[in-house]
């Protein structure tokens, strides 16, 4: 985990014990494939020309996890399906857009705390760079997860694009523990605008387990899913908003945790994608995130959008 006297990454490597786009105008699915990618940056995996989705049965092994893994999954899936009516009566308001959102937002089901969202109905997910990896080698050696939607629904992505200079990450769902065939996921349109000065914003995230704020060993025993409320605070001034590789040029006060990278920030008047949480600066307090100007160019670049 970074530790940094300026910047501190939301999400890492947390020991979690076991022990128990501009998004398309409409809902159609996209059928195009990542573009060119330009600069040294961004690192992409080749993408098939179609993808196959997997139907796991619910309770099978799941692909890619040894026992421990499985067994956390287990038990945050647990959690979050008995705790799935209490993030509904959360939301700030009961409006289908911000209903939406909720459905729209994942959480790591591994020990690597982080956050995702759904960008598109055929499973198109956006998350931060370094929440895949902190290194080239980090995001090479493992391009798969698992992660959970809030009705503790798993499915495995797999990481398509790795910008680490935006800090975003496009990951594809290749498998859903189902019953049944899924033909959509539901997902969450990025706003058609940056946001004004002070807007209202939720975040929707995941806060790490562990408190790494205390000098011994405990748990925070916060929920697996998180839903917040705050404004958006501007941007760092004269900052690129591309580069978001030491702090996130976008500035918010919803609260996050270790955890949160990658965790949509919403606004709240029409439940739209403004930002994702991705950082925070330890002397002010201030939360970062990765701004809607740099995830609208990710996505125009990469899903031809």
């Amino acid at each position: 985990m970074p530790q940094s006297t300026r910047r501190l990454r939301s999400a890492g490597k947390l020991e979690v014990n076991a022990g128990e786009t501009s998004t398309p105008s409409s809902n159609d699915s996209l059928a195009t494939t990542p573009g060119p990618l330009d600069g040294p940056s961004v690192l992409a995996v080749a993408q098939p020309a179609t993808t196959v989705l997997q139907v796991v049965k619910p309770g099978a092994q799941l692909p890619g996890l040894e026992a421990p893994d499985l067994a956390l999954l287990r038990k945050k899936q647990r959690r979050l399906k008995a705790q799935a009516a209490d993030r509904v009566s959360s939301l700030p308001n009961t409006s289908p857009e911000m209903r939406n959102a909720l459905e729209a937002s994942l959480i790591f089901a591994q020990h690597e705390a982080g956050s995702a969202v759904c960008i598109d109905a055929a499973g198109w997910v956006l998350t931060c760079a370094h929440c895949i990896g902190e290194t080239e080698e980090e995001y090479r050696a493992s391009p798969t997860r698992w992660l959970l939607f809030y009705t503790g629904l798993a499915v495995r992505i797999e990481c398509r694009v790795w910008d680490a200079i935006r800090d975003l990450a496009l990951l594809k769902i290749i498998a859903v523990e189902s019953v049944g065939t899924v033909l959509r996921f539901p997902f969450l349109r990025a706003s058609t605008r940056s946001p004004v000065l002070r807007a209202p914003i939720v975040c929707i995230g995941q806060p790490g387990q562990d408190d790494l704020e205390s000098t011994s060993a405990r748990r925070t025993n916060y929920p697996f899913l998180e839903i917040s409320e705050g404004m958006f605070r501007g941007m760092i001034p004269g900052a690129d908003p591309h580069n978001n590789s030491e702090i996130g040029t976008l500035k918010h006060d919803a609260w996050t945790y270790w955890g949160h990278s990658g965790a949509p920030l919403i606004l709240a008047a029409d439940g739209t994608l403004i930002g994702l949480h991705s950082s925070w600066d330890d002397k002010t307090a201030m939360r970062h995130g990765v701004p809607h100007e740099a995830i609208v160019a990710f996505l125009k670049m990469n899903l031809n959008v």
